[in-house]
């Protein structure tokens, strides 16, 4: 079973943003990590350009841990007390990310989403997905990357990319016009 990686994010309540440290203690008490078989590891941040927006990343042994969890009353108690911390519904990605310790423990996060469109097949995103892990490695400020396609999604790829900050960001990534989406977060 391959490992996968479940990225969340959200508008937070004014609850949230005012005292993060206190309602995620909270949270931790209704599912303590050590007592969640499959679970890995979470980070947590605000995205950069919109600090009420947040990102919580959850790593996983296997999908299955995952989608198992989910089905336990401690996930369904976490999950009520946690609707304090929401100011809107949440969305949810699963994906297959490998290696991202280093990456997730960069002072910033960038989320890149590649959307194909209808009758592109993914060998036409590889070569620039390539090219990018082969020219960014040993660039000054940069922890490393990982892309996968989103689970049962096959038409999108996420990637994650370590940074030192977004002004770095700015100055070494040129912008592609198939880029739809990307976020900075940094991640507590």
């Amino acid at each position: 079973m391959a490992p996968v990686t479940h990225i969340m994010y959200f508008k937070t309540s004014s609850s949230y943003l005012q005292d993060p440290a206190r309602l995620i203690s909270e949270l931790a008490t209704k599912s303590p990590a050590d007592k969640i078989e499959g679970f890995s590891k979470a980070y947590l941040g605000f995205e950069t350009e919109d600090p009420s927006n947040a990102f919580w990343i959850f790593e996983w042994t296997s999908k299955s841990a995952h989608d198992t969890y989910h089905q336990t009353d401690t996930f369904k108690a976490a999950r009520s007390a946690s609707q304090q911390v929401f100011a809107s519904r949440p969305t949810h990605t699963l994906t297959g990310f490998s290696n991202t310790s280093q990456i997730f423990s960069a002072p910033v996060t960038e989320f890149v989403t590649f959307t194909l469109k209808e009758g592109v097949s993914m060998d036409k995103l590889q070569p620039l997905v390539t090219q990018l892990e082969v020219k960014l490695p040993g660039t000054p400020k940069f922890y490393g990357s990982s892309w996968a396609p989103v689970v049962d999604k096959p038409n999108i790829v996420h990637g994650v990319l370590g940074w030192e900050s977004v002004q770095v960001i700015s100055t070494l990534v040129p912008q592609s016009h198939l880029l739809i989406r990307h976020r900075h977060t940094g991640m507590l």
